[in-house]
């Protein structure tokens, strides 16, 4: 850009020719000095002189604008656009961020947003590109303006070698533990009553979870990619107050003093790595398989390995309906134990839009096979969900519900075997209440109102579960 010194020559040297100096349309635009001149007239004529083209003109009034009030938006603005049109991207990102932090409107940040995203993509930094066009979404005038942040914040995505994701979320719940409701044990089939211990019981508390990701492309055509990547999850747990259990007491010698339970046992940590192809098949139809392996970990210590396979895919119906399939294979290799269990589950989903809102259906089936007999079990579930386009107030809302069934064939309690086996019917609920307004880059609040019911044959395994999940959610 040009010296400063000069700008300001060339500013004091301006005679603005302003209309809307003039008290009345009909009155001849008066022509005065720039140093006479107020902010907005300057601003006008900045703009003005941009879109006929006289960069030193605006430039100079750019800099007059700063002069006078070194936040003005529209000045580091105006030095962008300039800036970006001579090809000096990294003069005009650092101006259209300034313009951006300095903004006083919706429109300013939309406008600064745009400018800086250019300048990014010109450099070929496309997760900056994408964070300003997540930016655009935010502040977007209209929804046609909407749209267009949306498109481009999905094609920098496929652009960017690199993906990244995190999710995280804190959940305050009546039942962290998945504890029973009811301190006796009854079975169906069997007068035997039995009685749980205080661990076994429903304890109140707080969930913490991080779920994150990170991929990188190795290789791509006009129809496929290749991806490796790392994924790691953790969930913490802290009680409520500090429950204590009484250790098991078989009459003889001293009682066992009551511990404390702790928050460390009921932890759970996973990390692994992946290899995921991607196909597109043409009219709308894409496939993805994907190899992991990794470790889970229970209470601190090692739990299993696993070695899996996914396939996942999806069939675009029309333009307002989608058709999701999926199946997957996994192996756990036991780490303290000579045992080997293998999952597998089948699941279909239909996505659709309509004019009141976005909506979606789902059902699964999965089994586990294992040399435990406690341990062996098939599933199924089916849900639903809706997202109405209607906001209440701020508020856009996203319903979920859903049941399923899980039954364990040979499970048993001491000597004695429900007849059919362990049968758990669950049935849940959600509520999400999201404020897009009070985003911030398209990420809104978001806080989920869920609700579980379990009920089994074996008691020890009906419980209920209301819990408030708060976190952070796109808005696209």
């Amino acid at each position: 850009m040009w010296p400063p010194e000069a700008l300001r020559r060339l500013a004091a040297a301006l005679v603005l020719g302003l209309a809307a100096a003039a008290p009345a349309p009909a009155e001849t635009p008066r022509r005065i000095p720039v140093a006479e001149a107020t902010a907005e007239q300057l601003g006008t004529a900045a703009v003005q002189a941009v879109a006929s083209g006289r960069a030193p003109e605006a430039a100079a009034l750019a800099a007059e604008l700063l002069h006078r009030d070194p936040k003005n938006p529209l000045g580091h603005y105006i030095f962008a656009r300039l800036s970006l049109a001579e090809g000096n991207t990294a003069t005009a990102r650092k101006a259209a961020r300034r313009s951006f932090f300095t903004a006083q409107s919706p429109r300013q940040h939309y406008e600064a947003a745009r400018v800086a995203g250019q300048a990014a993509l010109a450099e070929k930094r496309f997760g900056a590109a994408a964070f300003w066009a997540r930016q655009t979404i935010q502040y977007a005038p209209d929804d046609r303006a909407r749209a267009v942040g949306v498109r481009d914040f999905r094609r920098l995505g496929a652009l960017n070698p690199l993906a990244f994701n995190l999710k995280l979320g804190v959940r305050p719940s009546n039942n962290v533990n998945g504890g029973a409701d009811d301190r006796t044990n009854v079975i169906d089939g069997y007068d035997t009553v039995g009685w749980l211990s205080d661990d076994a019981m429903a304890l109140g508390g707080v969930v913490g979870t991080a779920d994150a990701s990170a991929s990188l492309r190795v290789a791509q055509d006009a129809t496929s990619q290749t991806r490796v990547g790392l994924s790691g999850y953790t969930r913490l747990v802290d009680f409520y107050g500090r429950p204590m259990v009484t250790p098991i007491y078989w009459g003889s010698g001293t009682p066992p003093a009551p511990v404390e339970i702790r928050n460390s046992d009921y932890s759970t940590a996973s990390l692994a790595a992946n290899l995921q192809h991607s196909r597109n098949f043409g009219s709308g139809f894409v496939v993805t398989g994907q190899l992991e392996a990794g470790r889970l970990w229970q209470g601190g210590l090692p739990a299993y390995d696993w070695q899996g396979l996914d396939l996942a895919g999806s069939k675009t119906l029309s333009p307002q309906l989608q058709l999701n399939f999926g199946a997957a294979y996994e192996r756990r290799d036991w780490v303290d134990m000579a045992r080997i269990d293998r999952r597998q589950e089948l699941d279909f989903g239909l996505r659709g839009a309509t004019a009141k809102g976005t909506w979606g259906v789902g059902l699964s089936a999965s089994t586990l096979l294992s040399p435990s007999s406690q341990s062996r079990y098939w599933s199924v579930a089916g849900s639903a969900s809706f997202q109405p386009k209607a906001q209440l107030g701020p508020l856009a809302l996203n319903l979920a519900a859903g049941v399923s069934t899980t039954v364990y064939p040979d499970y048993m309690v001491l000597f004695m075997h429900p007849e059919g086996g362990r049968q758990d019917d669950a049935i849940f609920a959600e509520l999400g209440m999201t404020v897009p307004k009070l985003g911030i880059a398209a990420f809104a609040p978001e806080v989920k109102l869920q609700a579980l019911k379990v009920d089994s044959n074996v008691s020890r395994f009906s419980r209920s579960e209301v819990a408030v999940a708060v976190g952070w959610r796109s808005t696209f």
